[in-house]
């Protein structure tokens, strides 16, 4: 019995052994593969933020918008000069003393700008006044008149009542106002007499400019003729028309060998 079991034992692991080695022959063991040498350089992969900028093509933006940028605050400062128009000169007349003065203190002033400005023009009822507030008022300012209507009418200024760029106050010039405005056109007489109202004017226009550096002109008016003209204002021109009228003769006073310079007043203005 031992002999038998001995023997089957035997059998038995000679079987498992002749398993163990077929099942070798028929598969390798497993060993890893050997890497494969590349000849190729391997990069360093590049940081992300530069990595998704390239990706989005969002460099190229930057670079159009500075350029964009640039060629507009280079452009802009000449086309600024190109669409800005020449300012108009003013007409300037006055004595040699006040031109030289002007002169040597400052530029002379280049006259009314293409902004719109707050003018004040005192007398702006009156004849000249009121074509000078015409003027104004188209080239598109904002026109406060002052006048006591003791020469000016009011007729010179109906056709400008409901325009919102124009404003009448009636006040005498003796008395003191306060007004903020950018320029001032004095056309009233503060004095009974009109040629030292107009000396008084002058020598107050040059101290303020050599004072406290206000720009100013000083304007000699020609004799002025033409529409809303006072028939009994004394002038040459004036009484002329008026004798024609009444069908009078004209007179001329002296011997007659004086001369006048006479203008038309939009000529003036």
């Amino acid at each position: 019995m031992k002999q038998l079991h001995k023997q089957t034992s035997l059998s038995h692991r000679r079987d498992e052994e002749m398993i163990t080695s077929s099942s070798s022959t028929t598969t390798p063991p497993y060993s890893p593969k050997a890497p494969k040498h590349n000849n190729t350089i391997n990069h360093r992969p590049l940081p992300r933020s530069i990595n998704y900028l390239l990706r989005e093509q969002r460099l190229l933006f930057i670079l159009l918008g500075i350029l964009i940028g640039s060629t507009f605050f280079i452009i802009q400062p000449t086309l600024s000069r190109l669409s800005t128009p020449d300012p108009q000169p003013f007409l300037y007349t006055g004595s040699n003393r006040y031109a030289s003065g002007l002169a040597k203190r400052g530029r002379v002033p280049v006259g009314i700008t293409s902004r719109r400005l707050r003018v004040v023009v005192t007398g702006g009822a009156g004849f000249v006044g009121s074509h000078l507030v015409d003027k104004l008022i188209g080239r598109g300012n904002d026109v406060i008149v002052v006048d006591n209507f003791f020469t000016g009418r009011k007729e010179n200024l109906v056709h400008l009542i409901g325009n919102e760029r124009f404003e009448l106050i009636r006040h005498d010039v003796v008395e003191s106002i306060l007004l903020e405005v950018d320029q001032i056109y004095h056309l009233a007489c503060e004095r009974s007499c009109y040629d030292e109202g107009k000396r008084t004017a002058e020598t107050l226009t040059m101290d303020y400019h050599r004072g406290a550096g206000v720009e100013v002109r000083i304007a000699r008016i020609f004799n002025t003729y033409g529409p809303r003209m006072c028939l009994d204002d004394g002038r040459v021109v004036s009484n002329f028309v008026a004798q024609a009228i009444r069908k009078q003769p004209m007179t001329v006073y002296g011997d007659g060998k004086q001369t006048r310079s006479f203008q038309y007043v939009s000529d003036l203005v």
